[in-house]
């Protein structure tokens, strides 16, 4: 329930609180007053689009708190739970800033968010009907969305859409095998003859790596066994003088001296190890030359397989090294071109597993949406009656398609037909009513949903345009009605609409130093009274109008 409204510099209003409570509040206010700012705050706080300049003349920025008791609200408290927003309070508090320039910061129980969360919170919180919202009644799918919104069943309307998802990724997916049947024989046949080339080849993973090391090794064995039998002699096969034994003698001679300082231990040790390393080194050369051959007749064999090897990789414009994993790549392609029938024959057993299921999903639907709108159909045609028109009759056709298709929203087009008098039949609604009967039914089809929400707080904007005397007055017993057990707020120009409400906001509009001020103030029931009397007499209020309101208001209270 939306419990607190504080507006600070928005358009009109300089500052605003507001606190509210359960039942239908009626905000009514002379023509041009700013009625709808209220609404349009709300909105603004709730993630809608910044239009033109909304901030104060003056100021630098404009901001919306708004604040809802979510204790009875188990989905709108699952949401914040799981984006770590909720309080032990139980409170959700929205703050929208928006700055002159047009930027906007928005804030969920003190945390940044951005518009799509919010957005998404907001359809847990509130829900709003607008003065011309009736129009959208006129398009399929809002008539579609009505009628599953009041049937409740999300879960088989979201199952049928993901079957119909489903099913269209896997048919796309056969349609292109299908297509591609031609080309993939030529392109079978094309990877036939270049797989054999390579194949021909026989070539190992990393193959081209050794071969170029060896080929190395042999094109330079002179210079090896030149320099490393060189290093042997320096290092220790140098009869005369080598590494070793000029390090050996360095070490004789430090050993002899070291009783004299302790420290020439610490250069004795470091001799000791550069001769181990030495001595390694000399082991580890010996055997390398032990491995090296002058071999022509294997280097020749490298180089005429390295050879064969540039020749191909030029040919497919690659390095050498590259060759074995192209290899790998077109064998690849080329099973799963050969096995493209047996690809065509698991998708299509898995298009009638997903086919299945779906019809199965989808007649369900069917099934709730034909209950559902029998229900609706009695309750809307039971409203509309009330509404100046005795005579209607309205009724959702669900018209069954001729051949079974998938679609994402299921097995029938949802049409909502209506006749206005006993003599006509009934014709989809596009068809049939005027400006005002669209508005009336329209009415009737949001009181006749609104009762289905277990979203408490309701806002009607108008949207008893069209409407007056007796018919103004069923709709505020309606609206008043529906505020037994919704919070209802709703802005009306209609005397017999607010007469209903429990509690009256009256929006006024006055200038102060030249600047023009929109005020929201809680009527009391005195001030309910001369209010109702403005709405009916107009500029002069006569006794007889002040009574005229005085009845209104004692009827109610009776």
């Amino acid at each position: 329930m939306l419990t607190q409204i504080h507006i600070s510099n928005l358009v009109t209003i300089q500052t605003l609180h507001l606190d509210l409570i359960s039942g239908t509040t009626v905000i009514t206010g002379e023509t041009g007053a700013g009625k709808s700012i209220l609404i349009d705050a709300i909105e603004l706080a709730l993630g809608s689009r910044i239009t033109g300049n909304l901030v104060r003349a003056g100021q630098e920025k404009a901001d919306i708190s708004i604040c809802f008791d979510v204790s009875k609200l188990s989905s709108a408290r699952a949401w914040l739970k799981n984006y770590d927003l909720d309080t032990e309070t139980n409170e959700c508090i929205i703050r929208r800033t928006i700055t002159s320039d047009g930027r906007s910061r928005s804030y969920i129980n003190n945390f940044p968010s951005t518009l799509q969360p919010l957005r998404e919170l907001s359809e847990l919180l509130i829900n709003i009907h607008g003065q011309h919202e009736h129009q959208t009644l006129l398009k399929p799918e809002k008539q579609r969305e009505i009628l599953d919104r009041y049937a409740g069943h999300f879960d088989l309307v979201d199952k049928v859409h993901t079957y119909a998802d489903e099913w269209q990724q896997l048919n796309n997916q056969m349609t292109e095998l299908r297509a591609r049947a031609d080309e993939h024989q030529s392109r079978s046949e094309f990877l036939k003859f270049q797989l054999h080339e390579l194949e021909e080849l026989q070539l190992h993973p990393d193959e081209f790596q050794t071969l170029d090391l060896e080929h190395k090794q042999l094109a330079h064995a002179d210079e090896l066994l030149q320099n490393i039998n060189h290093t042997l002699s320096l290092l220790s096969t140098n009869d005369e003088a080598n590494a070793l034994q000029m390090l050996n003698q360095a070490l004789t001679a430090l050993e002899t001296v070291q009783r004299v300082n302790p420290k020439i231990s610490t250069w004795i040790e470091s001799l000791k190890n550069a001769i181990i390393h030495i001595s390694d080194t000399e082991d580890d050369l010996q055997r390398y030359l032990e491995s090296i051959e002058l071999d022509p007749e294997r280097l020749q064999q490298i180089e005429q397989r390295i050879s064969v090897i540039f020749e191909l990789a030029r040919k497919h414009k690659i390095a050498p090294q590259e060759l074995y994993d192209l290899q790998q790549k077109l064998s690849a392609e080329f099973s799963e071109l050969e096995t493209s029938d047996e690809r065509l024959s698991e998708l299509a057993q898995q298009l009638q597993t997903i086919e299945k299921n779906y019809f199965s999903v989808a007649e369900k639907l069917s099934n709730s949406r034909e209950k559902s709108a029998k229900k609706l159909n009695v309750e809307i045609t039971k409203i509309i009656h009330t509404l100046s028109l005795p005579h209607g009759q309205f009724k959702i056709d669900l018209e069954k398609e001729t051949q079974r298709k998938i679609t994402a929203y299921g097995l029938e087009k949802i049409l909502y037909q209506i006749k206005t008098n006993t003599d006509q039949t009934l014709q989809p609604l596009n068809k049939v009513v005027s400006g005002g009967e669209l508005s009336r039914i329209g009415l009737a089809i949001h009181m006749t949903t609104a009762t289905q929400h277990t979203i408490p707080t309701l806002i009607f904007d108008e949207v008893d345009v069209g409407i007056g005397g007796g018919t103004a007055e069923i709709v505020g017993k309606l609206l008043r009605q529906l505020g037994e057990s919704h919070q209802v707020l709703c802005i009306t120009h209609q005397p017999q609409v607010a007469a209903q409400g429990h509690h009256h906001l009256l929006v006024e509009k006055s200038q102060l130093h030249a600047a023009t001020q929109t005020n929201i103030k809680i009527l009391s029931e005195k001030e309910k009274i001369a209010e109702l009397a403005r709405m009916l007499g107009g500029i002069e209020i006569t006794k007889k109008t002040l009574d005229h309101a005085t009845e209104m208001r004692e009827k109610i209270n009776a």
